[in-house]
């Protein structure tokens, strides 16, 4: 029987303000070996109400494969937990083809209670440190930067699940049994994967992940340091907030290339605003997110706030909608999980049957990818849906891209979107996975 862990007293300071970029660069040069999370608003200054933190000096920790185990622990404390949730959760409340091992093999549940958090409000410059105990504060506060410079990433192995010609068969696959009527839609991914040729320092993978932020500046940007596990994240996605009883989820569904060329870029946004196909891949998540939160909301609660919003990143367009909810009183963050994950915009519609399909297809686990990244208490939680995402062990490296097959999806064109959406991540490791392999 698991007992009740006893609530500690938190207290709250309130710091002169920091950039938390450049406060999170001195952690990750002075900190050591133990772990730590960094969650990064990299688009602070175009996004309203955006926020960051910093949470170190682990307490207790989660690592498992058991969602319910977690469950038991989570909702007979009062402690906020951070880290991730993979995609084989969803394997905890349904029943899935079995997909072989990722190349790098991790726990599908990692969360960490930390003894110091630091929460950045971006809009109002304020910078709050949640603690339990005063011992590490001076500590924290008294570092400097080293000027730490490391090697840049090389890569010596690169492979993926799928060849550029087998994707394509595929896709055509996929659009036969759609047009049989056997599921709506389903999102396809690629997995791409290899070593470098030396295993990169703590301090260079914060570099990556600095270069990643840079090169793929997105709101619910983040980095990882799970034991000798990395996780580097540059998701624009909103899986859900939950906060007060409100649960809103931002799902992204539609995507345009972005060019340098200011007419052309102009061209393709408004194309993809005015796409019927986008438009209905996009209608299609935002009734699927809308159902899973019509389970754990009041009745009358669940509201289309946004629908097919366009925004703009460095590399893409994105199409977004928004939904809007008030939980019920007797459901908890866990059941938002339960009845919500993994994400719409990753499965496809009807859910479990698009889930069926591309497990088949992609026969590996996606781990990480198409999870969840953040923190969440038994009644407060604010997660990511992972992609953009580059996931670190020892000199093992991989990543993972996809998008929504329709009846109407042309198989060149989802390739191509593979390659846009990979683009940052391709530029930052020096390689060119639009080569066939």
């Amino acid at each position: 029987m698991q007992k009740k862990i006893q609530k500690k007293m938190q207290k709250k300071q309130i710091l002169p303000w920091q950039n938390p970029l450049d406060f999170a660069k001195k952690i990750s040069e002075n900190y050591g070996d133990e772990s730590w999370i960094f969650l990064y608003s990299a688009l602070s200054d175009k996004i309203k109400n955006s926020f960051s933190c910093i949470a170190l000096f682990p307490q207790k920790k989660i690592v498992t494969d058991d969602f319910f185990a977690a469950e038991k622990i989570i909702k007979n404390s009062d402690e906020k937990w951070f880290g991730y949730l993979s995609y084989e959760v969803a394997e905890a409340f349904e029943k899935l083809p079995k997909t072989k091992k990722s190349f790098v093999n991790l726990p599908k549940i990692f969360l960490i209670n930390f003894a110091l958090v630091f929460e950045f409000d971006h809009e109002k410059k304020k910078l709050t440190l949640v603690y339990d105990d005063k011992k590490k504060i001076d500590q924290v506060l008294g570092w400097t930067s080293q000027q730490v410079r490391g090697d840049m990433l090389r890569v010596e192995n690169f492979s993926s699940n799928f060849s550029n010609k087998s994707y394509l068969a595929a896709i055509a696959d996929i659009k036969k049994m759609i047009s049989r009527g056997d599921f709506f839609q389903t999102n396809l991914t690629r997995k791409f994967f290899g070593k470098f040729k030396k295993t990169p320092s703590p301090q260079e993978n914060f570099q990556t992940f600095c270069e990643l932020t840079r090169l793929s500046p997105a709101n619910y940007s983040a980095f990882l340091k799970l034991d000798k596990n990395y996780v580097i994240s540059s998701s624009p996605e909103l899986f859900f907030s939950l906060k007060n009883g409100k649960i809103i989820s931002r799902p992204i569904k539609g995507t345009s290339p972005r060019d340098s060329d200011k007419k052309q870029d102009q061209k393709n946004k408004s194309a993809l605003k005015n796409s019927l196909k986008e438009r209905a891949e996009n209608l299609m998540i935002v009734d699927l997110v809308r159902n899973d939160l019509s389970r754990i909301c009041k009745a009358g609660s669940v509201e289309v706030k946004k629908l097919f919003e366009i925004t703009s990143y460095k590399n893409i367009h994105h199409m977004s909608s928004e939904i809007h909810g008030k939980i019920r009183e007797k459901f908890s963050a866990f059941d938002a999980i339960k009845s919500c994950f993994p994400a719409g915009s990753m499965t496809g519609a009807p859910k479990i049957k698009a889930m069926e399909i591309a497990a088949k297809k992609e026969k590996i686990n996606r781990g990480i990818y198409s999870g969840a990244i953040g923190f969440f208490s038994k009644n407060e939680a604010n997660l990511s849906v992972v992609i953009r995402t580059l996931i670190l062990q020892k000199n093992k490296f991989e990543f993972q891209v996809g998008g929504a097959i329709t009846f109407d999806s042309n198989p060149e064109s989802e390739l191509e979107e593979t390659f846009s959406k990979g683009s940052a991540i391709a530029n930052l490791l020096k390689i060119n996975f639009a080569l066939d392999n």
